[in-house]
C-alpha cells in the first residue's frame, strides 16, 4: 500500500505544471490566446521538444521578461541616483540587454532545434549500426524503437525513438503513422529522411534488413569525410585563436604599456584601455572560441 502511494505520488508529481508557468498563463494566456495564431512556432516548438504549447511559450516569454523589466528599471533608479552624470548611458545599456534578451526569449525554439539538429546528425552513424543490428535478428521495428528509446546513450535520438514508441504503444497509433508523425516533427532532416525510407520499405514491401545495413554503410563513408572536414576545421580554429586569442591581446597590452609609460601626460584613458581588454575583450574572445569549439568538436560522434 506504501509502495503504491508512493508511486502515486511521484506520477502527481511527474505531472504536476510548475507554478511560474500555471501564473504565467493566469497573467497572459487570455492574452496570448486570441493572438500570435499560425505560423511555424506550434511545428517548432514540437521539433525542439521544450514540452510547451504556443500560449505557454509566450506566456512564460512574456512573464521573465517583465520580471527582468521591473528588476532592471529598479536597478537603474539606484544607479542614476548615485551617478547622475551616467544616467543616460545606464537606461540605453539596459534597453539593448532587455532587446537581446527578448530576442533570446523568442529564438529559444530555433537554438534548440538546431542544437538538437547536429546532436541528431552526430549519432545517426552509430545508430543506424543499431538499427542493423537489431534487424539482423528478425526484431520488430515497433520493439526497436522501444529498445532505442531506453538506450540513452544515443542521446537525441534516444527521445525520438521513445517518442515514436510512446505513441504507438500508450496512445494506439499505428507503428508506421507514429514513425510519419516523426518525419513530421524531427529536428533533424537527415533522420527525417532515415525514417522516411522506414516507411516506404515497410509499404513497398522491401528489405528492412537490407536498407538499414546499405543507411549503416553509407553514414559509415559519410563519417570518414566528416572526420578530415573536422578536423581541418579544428586546425584552422587552432590558427585562429592563436593569432587572435593569445598574439593579439598581448601585443596590444604591450603596445598600450609602452604608450602609457611614455605619455607626458596622464595615462588614465591607456589604463582604461587596459582594464577594458583584460576584462572585457579577453573573455568575450575566449568564450566565443570556446563556443567555435565545442561547436565543431559535437559535429561527429564516434
Amino acid at each position: 500500500m506504501l509502495r503504491f502511494g508512493s508511486k502515486a505520488a511521484k506520477k502527481e508529481e511527474m505531472f504536476r505544471v510548475p507554478f511560474f508557468r500555471q501564473l504565467s498563463l493566469k497573467i497572459f494566456g487570455k492574452f496570448f490566446s486570441q493572438r500570435f495564431n499560425g505560423g511555424s512556432i506550434d511545428l517548432n516548438l514540437r521539433r525542439s521538444k521544450l514540452g510547451l504549447s504556443r500560449v505557454e511559450f509566450y506566456s512564460r516569454s512574456a512573464m521573465i521578461l517583465v520580471i527582468s523589466t521591473v528588476a532592471a528599471i529598479v536597478l537603474d533608479i539606484v544607479l542614476a541616483l548615485t551617478k547622475p552624470h551616467l544616467a543616460f548611458l545606464i537606461f540605453a545599456v539596459t534597453f539593448l540587454v532587455l532587446a537581446a534578451l527578448l530576442a533570446i526569449l523568442l529564438e529559444t525554439p530555433n537554438t534548440i532545434i538546431r542544437t538538437r539538429r547536429r546532436r541528431i546528425d552526430s549519432m545517426l552513424t552509430i545508430a543506424s549500426g543499431f538499427f542493423a543490428t537489431m534487424s539482423s535478428a528478425d526484431i520488430p521495428i515497433d520493439i526497436i524503437m522501444k529498445d532505442l528509446g531506453e538506450s540513452r546513450q544515443y542521446g537525441e535520438i534516444s527521445r525520438e525513438a521513445k517518442s515514436i514508441w510512446i505513441r504507438s504503444e500508450l496512445f494506439g497509433m499505428d507503428i508506421i503513422s507514429s514513425i510519419k508523425e516523426s518525419i513530421r516533427t524531427s529536428a533533424s532532416h537527415k533522420f527525417a529522411e532515415f525514417l522516411q525510407g522506414i516507411v516506404t520499405s515497410v509499404n513497398s514491401g522491401g528489405d528492412l534488413k537490407q536498407y538499414f545495413i546499405m543507411k549503416a554503410s553509407q553514414y559509415q563513408g559519410e563519417l570518414s569525410t566528416l572526420i578530415k572536414q573536422n578536423s581541418n576545421s579544428m586546425g584552422i580554429l587552432a590558427e585562429s585563436f592563436v593569432t587572435v586569442a593569445v598574439a593579439f591581446p598581448l601585443i596590444l597590452l604591450i603596445m598600450v604599456g609602452i604608450v602609457a609609460f611614455l605619455s607626458p601626460s596622464s595615462p588614465t584613458g591607456l589604463i582604461a584601455i587596459m582594464i577594458l581588454t583584460v576584462a572585457l575583450i579577453i573573455p568575450v574572445i575566449l568564450a566565443l572560441f570556446g563556443y567555435f569549439f565545442s561547436s565543431t568538436m559535437g559535429e561527429i560522434e564516434l
